[in-house]
């Protein structure tokens, strides 16, 4: 396979190539010219590799000018790499008569297209295995019946209506603009089959762009969109497999005889199934938990891979077959994407791209009606068939319509099998410019379309306030509670049994592992609780904070039920799955880790920026009130105990505003253990203004909540101690955090985000804060000029 000038795909022309090639040129200022070169001939156009460097920078360097004025709309990199190709083509550049046949010598070369083909087709095939190792074929048997119902109906629909179309416009005589001597009924088919179609790397390029790749609509579009593709795949082989006339083989790419074909497509997949697969797991297992695969492995896989494409057969389905059969996520699919993608993604395919789309000359169109009535129609076809499976799903008419659009996206995998079928002279110039153009359209409208349907703002917008203190008294207390790694789960089970559960006043735990997505496209949410067995891979140690969490429901009994979660999401979204869990278990309180932690003797142990950036995003986000835990050594051992016969001495910091309130409320819940001592330290400024008319609402609160607080909290076991403390600054407010910090093991404070001017008790704090997450009380807490030693909770009213 190879790219030739586009114009002369269908016409004898008569060429004469240089043997053998010449790689390098002979310089600016050349010295004796080769005796194939006529004399005095600047020879540098007729050298491979300055011409593939020339074309290769020259594609990015208008790409990315695209890109700088694109980009500013939200548009995608794609649209601007999709231009750059048309802008470089025969129809735009090609029309500018620098010098005599500047344009073939310089971008329409022989020798430069070869090259360069050879390189991209090379790409495209590396990027065709790392979009199938990428995709977890298992999570069909996961798909919900909304996803389900849309990728049959999607592709099946418009191939019903394309198909029915094709009879009824009469295309088997010839009425149309393709070559009927090339195998008119191929390409007609080919054309029905890439607008029905919807590619699962496609989509999950365009969710990724558009920023919405991990919302609920993104997720019911990424399985929808994998059940088409992997339905799109099953078609194709078995088409390609069935006996077909003599006169139908010619017209087939790649097929030579009826038996061939089955029997070499047949026996692929069985290897791969049966062979390779094991092989895998083989490999998997041989690499320790937690290490990285030996490279010799990766090497062998790529190498496989690369195998796999040369056949003609499998040209373009075997690395595809074969990236399917490798175990996605780590360590293996994520060590191949780590090592391989950026190359694929970011210089293979957009040279792909830009160079399949120069191929199109837009001089030949030939706006055929037939042909244009078969387009729409079946792209009309497409739309609806995606719309009315998600309407009857009782999805909202917005969200449908986006739905809708999404699937009918088309993108770099369709720009590839366009190029298939036009470099086998199946389809002609001005079907093949036709199709690009039609693919950049399609992109373009679906991006603007969704973008504008889909709000990610009102995402988790609640119809009712949650918090802890909206919980009436003796009833459950829904937290979620997320995991980094295993060291956050001591300090969540720590805080959680001083939270006091029990029959009266339960605790009913959310826990959250949060794993960073790597080596597959599908993010993955995975309740334990649902599923008897886990289906990942045992290096996300996901074992080992379930055993921690199921032995701490078993200690409270009914006092404590346990939901435990993994999610395996990109790492800057996962705020996004944070909150929409959190919205639909309808939890009151989510609780964050801290993201530094310190060892025992106060040294920094680890920090890590992308945790942090997640618990910001959280508190801005949150569609419930948020506590950010700093953990600075256990809080304390398990009170059931035998031998636990200290006291446990926590304080309140209380300053005044909705989260100060909030804190109240949590803090509440502690006192019902008699081994644990409350303190709550009110500090109030140096003038209150009197209860009365003129009392602003927010004081009117805090002094209710304080009062009810002293009512209930007292008697009856309940060691609550209440201490009153006036301050005139910030530097005094400072100063009794000395006296008080190394006296308490754990300190609940407010985040108060909401108090818009800084009060006397904080004043000129706010310019040292380091942590805005913390508030001022939480971030002087944390910081190493006290010496804190105790674990700090940061509480944010919703």
């Amino acid at each position: 396979m190879s790219f030739t000038p586009s114009r002369a795909q269908f016409k004898k022309n008569r060429t004469c190539v240089e043997l053998p090639p010449n790689i390098h040129s002979s310089g600016i200022w050349p010295g004796k010219p080769r005796e194939t070169t006529i004399a005095n001939e600047f020879d540098t156009t007729g050298a491979t590799l300055p011409m593939l460097e020339m074309k290769m920078v020259m594609t990015f360097l208008v790409t990315q000018l695209f890109q700088l004025i694109l980009g500013s709309f939200g548009l995608p990199l794609f649209v601007s790499q999709m231009l750059a190709g048309f802008l470089l083509g025969p129809a735009v550049i090609g029309r500018i008569q620098f010098f005599e046949n500047w344009y073939n010598d310089w971008i329409m070369s022989l020798a430069s297209q070869d090259v360069l083909g050879t390189l991209t087709m090379f790409g495209y095939s590396m990027f065709l295995f790392l979009a199938a190792v990428k995709m977890d074929a298992s999570l069909l048997l996961k798909t919900g019946r909304k996803a389900f119902y849309t990728g049959i109906f999607s592709l099946m629909v418009p191939l019903i209506v394309g198909f029915s179309t094709v009879n009824l416009l009469d295309y088997q005589k010839g009425k149309n603009n393709l070559k009927e001597e090339n195998g008119v009924p191929y390409g007609i088919k080919f054309l029905i089959l890439s607008i029905s179609r919807t590619s699962f790397s496609v989509i999950v390029s365009l969710l990724g762009q558009l920023l919405i790749l991990t919302s609920e609509l993104g997720r019911l579009g990424l399985s929808a969109a994998l059940v088409c593709d992997m339905l799109t795949l099953t078609l194709i082989t078995i088409a390609r497999a069935l006996p077909t006339s003599k006169k139908g083989v010619e017209k087939f790419p790649y097929k030579q005889d009826n038996l061939s074909f089955p029997l070499i497509n047949l026996g692929y997949c069985l290897a791969c199934v049966l062979v390779v697969r094991p092989a895998m797991n083989w490999l998997i297992r041989q690499t320790p938990k937690g290490k990285p695969v030996n490279n010799g492995y990766i090497f062998g896989v790529v190498l496989l891979a690369l195998v796999s494409g040369a056949p003609k057969q499998l040209v373009i389905y075997g690395p595809f077959f074969l990236g399917l059969v490798v175990p996605s996520g780590p360590p293996l699919g994520s060590t191949l994407v780590q090592k391989y993608d950026f190359m694929v993604s970011r210089v293979f395919m957009p040279l792909f791209v830009t160079n399949c789309v120069l191929m199109s000359d837009l001089r030949e169109l030939r706006f055929d009606a037939n042909l244009l009535v078969l387009l729409v129609i079946t792209m009309l076809a497409k739309f609806l068939g995606s719309l009315a499976p998600a309407i009857c799903c009782r999805i909202p008419i917005k969200d449908a319509f986006a739905l809708a659009f999404i699937m009918s996206c088309k993108g770099a995998v369709e720009i590839g099998g366009y190029f298939m079928i036009y470099d086998g002279q199946n389809i002609t110039d001005g079907v093949y410019a036709l199709a690009m153009l039609m693919i950049l359209f399609a992109h373009l409208i679906v991006a603007y379309a969704v973008k504008h349907l889909y709000k990610k703002s009102t995402r988790y917008a609640g119809y009712e306030q949650r918090n802890v203190l909206g919980i009436r008294p003796n009833s459950e207390l829904k937290i979620l509670s997320c995991i980094h790694k295993q060291d956050n789960v001591p300090a969540v089970i720590n805080l959680l049994d001083v939270a006091c559960p029990t029959g009266e006043n339960p605790i009913d735990l959310n826990v959250l592992h949060l794993i960073e997505m790597t080596g597959q496209d599908a993010p993955m949410l995975i309740s334990h609780r649902m599923q008897k067995k886990t289906t990942m891979s045992s290096s996300f140690d996901s074992e080992d904070v379930l055993v921690s969490l199921l032995k701490f429901e078993g200690e409270y009994g009914a006092a404590v039920e346990v939901h435990p979660f993994t999610a395996v999401w990109p790492s800057k979204w996962m705020y996004e799955q944070i909150c929409t869990l959190a919205l639909d278990r309808l939890t009151h309180l989510i609780i964050l880790p801290f993201h530094r932690l310190w060892t025992v003797d106060g040294a920094v142990k680890s920090e890590d920026e992308t945790v942090r950036n997640i618990n910001i995003s959280v508190l801005d986000e949150s569609p419930c009130s948020v506590g950010v835990l700093v953990n600075r050594g256990p809080l304390r051992q398990n009170h059931k105990r035998e031998d636990w016969q200290a006291q446990f001495n926590v304080a309140l910091i209380f300053l005044g505003g909705e989260d100060d309130r909030e804190t109240l409320a949590l803090t509440g819940r502690m006192t019902g253990d008699p081994s644990i001592i409350l303190t709550v330290f009110h500090i109030k400024p140096p003038t209150e203004p009197e209860i009365g008319p003129g009392l602003d609402w927010d004081s009117v609160l805090d002094f209710e909540s304080l009062r009810k607080f002293r009512l209930n909290n007292t008697g009856n076991g309940r060691y609550v101690i209440y201490r009153e403390a006036v301050s005139e600054s910030g530097e005094q407010t400072l100063d009794m955090l000395r006296e008080i910090v190394h006296k308490y093991d754990l300190f609940v404070v407010g985040r108060r985000k909401k108090v818009k001017d800084s009060t006397p008790q904080t004043s000129g704090l706010d310019d040292w804060s380091e942590y805005s997450e913390l508030g001022i009380i939480g971030d002087l807490l944390a910081s190493d000029d006290l010496g804190c030693r105790s674990s700090i909770l940061v509480v944010q009213s919703q």
